[in-house]
């Protein structure tokens, strides 16, 4: 195309020399398929330089399972959101009942039963969480799980979007063992301790659609 319109011009500005009439430049078929060409090739370049990069999760790390799930707004951050949703004693039943529920699913390595009670994104830290367990021949037990108490926080709606932050606390049997090991080996139990529960405090976020089933969305350990 390029050696084309060359052509066609050097043509041009000889006929221009003779006298003769000499058409446009634009009038020219090389020269406006060059221009055709270019201008495609610009419009690809900025279609690709606009395109949204994919999420990035590289740096995510077993230890950040249970501090870094899903990005939220802080409360009075974004127009349109209102505070002080009303959140009923149904409500905070369902809260204690999804730890168990979460909880459970997450010591049995239960990844169809979290998909049933979290958010994708939650599901995907639970995932890898679960992975890098396997990986590691080590499964995470979570037994006995006593509510003591689920405090809510704050709550706020963003469009028809209903979010709970919520205080709980329970205790569990939570260890963890070696599937490498027998009961009773040396090495079974890799960390914490089965007969003795312990007390967690953590905050969880909440979320449901135009008052449907609430989600767990984020939570984070209470240090």
């Amino acid at each position: 195309m390029l050696f084309g319109a060359t052509d066609s011009s050097a043509r041009v500005s000889e006929d221009a020399r003779d006298g003769e009439s000499a058409p446009s430049g634009f009038g020219s078929p090389g020269l406006l398929m060059l221009i055709m060409l270019l201008g495609a090739g610009a419009v690809y370049y900025f279609m690709r330089t606009r395109r949204t990069p994919e999420p990035n999760f590289s740096d995510l790390t077993r230890s950040t399972l249970r501090d870094a799930p899903i990005e939220r707004t802080a409360p009075g951050g974004m127009q349109g959101k209102t505070l002080d949703t009303d959140v009923t004693p149904i409500d905070e039943a369902a809260f204690r009942q999804m730890v168990i529920e979460v909880q459970t699913a997450w010591g049995k390595g239960d990844l169809a039963g979290l998909r049933r009670l979290a958010t994708p994104e939650m599901l995907f830290y639970f995932s890898t969480g679960l992975s890098e367990n396997a990986s590691q021949e080590v499964e995470n037990r979570v037994e006995d799980i006593h509510i003591v108490s689920a405090e809510v926080r704050e709550t706020w709606t963003e469009e028809a979007t209903q979010y709970a932050t919520v205080l709980l606390k329970w205790t569990a049997r939570d260890y963890t063992v070696s599937l490498a090991k027998r009961p009773g080996e040396p090495g079974y139990i890799v960390e914490g301790d089965e007969h003795t529960p312990r007390e967690t405090a953590e905050t969880w976020t909440f979320m449901r659609y135009q008052n449907g089933k609430w989600l767990l969305s984020a939570l984070q350990q209470v240090e």
